[in-house]
């Protein structure tokens, strides 16, 4: 597929993870003996353009990313580290709305996975099994299509979203997430767009997930990336 981007939010503080990120921003968190965004940035293809939200310690993330990857197409967006109209991932995305007109993937910095990650060929959502769901974006499946999403509420939603999607109908994603500025626990959540796409085909995609973003999933992702045990959000 051509004329598509990979977007990768890595504006955040990482607070979840105490200490690690004290001085790095957390997708230079080390894995496998290299930085989580070097295993997320393998998974896309040398032509696609990679564009990334920055800001907390962003310079030298910039600094890190353009000096490994001197032959790829990058793009960076500043995120202005606002809290005036509540800050988290889907604010970050917002930032780069202008980069991103054209079929996208978007990722999590703290988001790996073992299968490849297709091309946003329709509308997809990846997931993954979990325990604790309601701390989670999750959602409902039929006929491997996404038909609900429930966002860190306590449902009978088996599978989370892990963080990674395809958007085919951006125009769609980007006008419903534009006009929906509702936050939970004081952030902007992507689906507030992503809800927008379920009257358009929102394929389900499971995947083997490993999750950086907190102590624990951080540990386990240490000990069983790339072929041990799927993270189970407990």
């Amino acid at each position: 597929m051509e004329d598509y981007k990979f977007c990768i939010l890595a504006g955040g503080v990482g607070s979840r993870i105490g200490g690690f990120t004290k001085h790095f921003n957390k997708a230079m968190l080390p894995i496998q003996g290299k930085p989580v965004i070097n295993h997320i940035i393998g998974k896309v293809p040398e032509e696609v353009e990679v564009v990334i939200s920055i800001g907390y310690l962003g310079e030298g993330l910039r600094e890190y990313v353009t000096t490994t990857y001197p032959n790829r197409n990058l793009s960076f967006v500043e995120d202005d580290m606002s809290t005036e109209h509540g800050r988290g991932p889907g604010y970050g995305l917002l930032r780069c709305k202008n980069s991103l007109q054209c079929p996208f993937i978007l990722s999590a910095v703290d988001t790996l996975v073992l299968e490849e990650i297709p091309e946003p060929r329709e509308n997809w959502f990846g997931l993954a099994r979990v325990l604790n769901i309601e701390r989670f974006c999750s959602a409902r499946i039929s006929n491997e299509r996404v038909i609900r999403l429930d966002d860190k509420i306590k449902t009978d939603n088996e599978f989370a979203f892990i963080g990674l999607t395809g958007i085919k109908d951006y125009d769609v994603f980007w006008n419903a997430l534009e006009s929906n500025q509702n936050t939970i626990n004081g952030e902007i959540q992507v689906s507030n767009g992503l809800t927008s796409l379920l009257e358009r085909d929102l394929h389900a995609k499971i995947f083997t997930w490993f999750d950086v973003g907190t102590r624990e999933s951080y540990s386990h992702a240490i000990k069983n990336y790339p072929f041990g045990n799927s993270y189970k959000g407990e």
